[in-house]
């Protein structure tokens, strides 16, 4: 119950993260976008839709690496038990 309580906790540090660098993000897009095509409605369109995809690929990002982690960490805990 408290490891599932930790992995859920961890799921959404991942979640806040993830948001608020779409959020500062998406900003940017939207005034390059505007920039290039000196259209509002374009430039939402553009940054919307990048907003999505590198939210997506953002998350797993992390999540992968969090695995990466542990799978290190682990390694090294068994690594002591060897002779």
């Amino acid at each position: 119950h408290m490891r599932e309580e930790k992995t859920m906790k961890a799921l959404h540090i991942h979640l806040y993260k993830s948001l608020s660098y779409r959020l500062l993000s998406v900003c940017i897009t939207f005034i390059i976008s505007f920039i290039l095509t000196g259209s509002m409605a374009l430039a939402g369109s553009i940054a919307s839709i990048d907003a999505l995809i590198k939210f997506v690929v953002y998350f797993l990002h992390e999540r992968a690496w969090g695995k990466v982690f542990k799978r290190l960490k682990l390694k090294k805990h068994l690594s002591r038990f060897k002779a």
